[in-house]
């Protein structure tokens, strides 16, 4: 991965997420944050997706993805570094933590939403 600027990696890993593929996405990471040790963003992607509290699910196409991606190109100024649930485009609840986000909705409620930090 040397070979590669951190610009292409970050670039890589976003496409991985975008693409719902979470795996290549965290083993991007954890190879990048080794080869860039000093690049801010990756290392913040690495410490996210090393997480173990974050649960990846493969979901089924959802309809409403168009709506929540929109919500959160929109109003990722005001909520840059939160946690946001969101339900058709609209925004349900934001909190400064996973935990704090899951403790707000319910654990059961999150399984029915789109969640994200927003960066």
């Amino acid at each position: 991965m040397n070979s590669d600027t951190p610009e292409e990696v970050i670039r890589a890993i976003d496409w991985a997420l975008s693409q719902g593929n979470f795996n290549q996405a965290k083993t991007l990471c954890a190879q990048a944050s080794q080869d860039y040790p000093n690049h801010a963003k990756i290392q913040r992607y690495a410490r996210i997706l090393a997480s173990r509290n974050l649960p990846f699910h493969q979901l089924a196409p959802n309809p409403d993805t168009p709506l929540n991606l929109n919500w959160v190109i929109q109003h990722r100024q005001h909520y840059r570094g939160r946690w946001v649930a969101l339900e058709k485009g609209n925004l349900i609840a934001d909190a400064s933590s996973i935990d704090e986000l899951f403790a707000q909705v319910g654990k059961e409620k999150m399984k029915d939403l789109f969640y994200t930090i927003i960066y």
